[in-house]
């Protein structure tokens, strides 16, 4: 049975976490790629976080823990897969790195049960991109 996330396939008003050009670059891929998916999260927060400053009050203690957090921008469902999902101009070699972490912290936060896909989705392509992503198995999208 496929997860379902909070947004539907369709284009939001406000994506949460997303800055004017990383909005550009996903929703061209959403033009071209939407229906392959069943749902979406967005700024899914993986990882421990920093411990939290004593004394500050539950309020800032709280602020702290959400904010210390990775962010994932896209958490994508399909039936049989789950997509961890980075939006990024000029996406490089960074990119892979945040993909990997987010991919090993999303499996261990989360526990899912269907596989575990990572994609970098950018508006150029840069070199070796293609090589290195193919190396780890990472989806790589030119929007």
């Amino acid at each position: 049975m496929a997860q379902e996330g909070k947004y539907g396939t369709d284009k939001l008003t406000k994506y949460p976490h997303m800055f004017p050009l990383d909005i550009a670059i996903w929703e061209r891929y959403l033009d071209s790629h939407g229906d392959d998916f069943l749902s979406f999260d967005y700024d899914v927060k993986v990882g421990s976080g920093t411990e939290p400053i004593r004394d500050i009050g539950s309020e800032y203690e709280r602020m702290q823990r959400i904010l210390s957090k990775y962010r994932i921008d896209v958490v994508g469902y399909r039936s049989n897969a789950i997509w961890i999902i980075e939006t990024k101009p000029e996406a490089g070699t960074v990119a892979i790195g945040q993909i990997e972490a987010y991919t090993r912290l999303y499996k261990r936060d989360m526990s899912p049960k269907l596989q575990v896909v990572g994609c970098i989705i950018t508006d150029r392509k840069l070199p070796d991109m293609d090589y290195l992503t193919s190396a780890r198995n990472i989806k790589y999208y030119i929007v």
